[in-house]
């Protein structure tokens, strides 16, 4: 039996960073001085965060982040699971973060990062997202564009002995009942195209409250 994983969620920065609006730099060292605490705390295991917008912002910057956070993992004994995460959609439509411009452009208006997004704005992008409607502003599909970005995630960080697994999207966000079917479809679909790309990998399904 494997032992209980114990830890926390950790935000990178470069992996981390929005598209649409600045953030503060971090501390000097921090991702190695966090990790040290981590493991002198007894944590035994990360959620490691990144962003579809923050790779399309800098992908040089964002694998350059993600390097340095498996570096730092690997050093400590520390698992990560990489955690392909959204919340409130993306910074294009308000104060969220995740899909990035060459999806959300597309279809929306850009709006304030000071406001929380609308409401029907993330229902109608939602719905679009399950029913496979959303393309990018190069016209290729969405899922294929996701899938490929995460593949590439997959691919340099599948083999380091500090990772424990992949989360395929944070928080799905549900708008109607029919959307947990399109769900179940676009992980089908996710999962299968992953694991015909790499021998093994472990992949995890990621949840969210229903939101009517």
């Amino acid at each position: 039996m494997q032992p209980q994983l114990i830890g926390v969620n950790f935000h990178g920065y470069e992996s981390s960073s929005y598209q649409n609006r600045s953030t503060h730099d971090p501390p000097e060292d921090y991702i190695e001085d966090s990790f040290r605490i981590f493991a002198d705390s007894g944590f035994t295991c990360l959620r490691v965060t990144l962003y579809w917008e923050s790779w399309e912002l800098n992908r040089d910057r964002c694998l350059d982040n993600l390097r340095v956070i498996a570096d730092s993992a690997d050093k400590h004994g520390i698992k990560c699971i990489y955690d392909n995460h959204q919340w409130e959609c993306s910074s294009w439509i308000g104060n969220g973060i995740g899909m990035p411009n060459s999806v959300m452009s597309r279809y929306y208006e850009r709006t304030s990062a000071k406001r929380t997004p609308n409401y029907n704005t993330k229902k109608d992008f939602w719905d679009k997202w399950w029913n496979r409607k959303i393309k990018t502003i190069d016209d290729k599909d969405g899922w294929e564009a996701q899938l490929s970005y995460f593949a590439d995630i997959i691919k340099l960080f599948n083999d380091r002995k500090s990772t424990f697994g992949f989360e395929i999207l944070n928080e799905p966000e549900v708008f109607s009942l029919s959307h947990y079917y399109k769900i179940r479809q676009y992980h089908d679909y996710m999962i299968k195209e992953l694991k015909n790309d790499q021998q093994t990998v472990n992949v995890l399904l990621g949840f969210a409250p229903c939101v009517i």
